[in-house]
């Protein structure tokens, strides 16, 4: 199974989160976002762990993130995700 860290559960957030869920070889294994209540819907709707940051970059079980987040925070998000060695999909743009 491929496991992504989503990141940001908003509008944008939950259309992705829809495509991951519907592919049969990957599944969201972690939710990320500062609204800890949307997060959390978010991520027991698709059986996901919410987690900081930090931890979904470490995490040696998610090999790639989805970063749905608004978009100053896209830049940071993805240098931190190529540092971790993770495959990025920034909204539309695959990093």
């Amino acid at each position: 199974m491929f496991n992504i860290a989503l990141f940001g559960c908003g509008r944008i957030g939950k259309v992705h989160a829809v495509n991951i869920a519907a592919h049969p070889k990957t599944q969201i294994k972690a939710v990320i976002d500062p609204y800890t209540e949307g997060a959390q819907q978010l991520a027991s709707q698709y059986g996901a762990e919410v987690m900081s940051v930090e931890q979904a970059m470490s995490d040696p079980d998610i090999h790639a993130v989805c970063i749905c987040s608004a978009t100053d925070t896209h830049a940071d998000l993805i240098e931190q995700a190529a540092k971790a060695g993770r495959q990025s999909f920034v909204k539309n743009r695959l990093i």
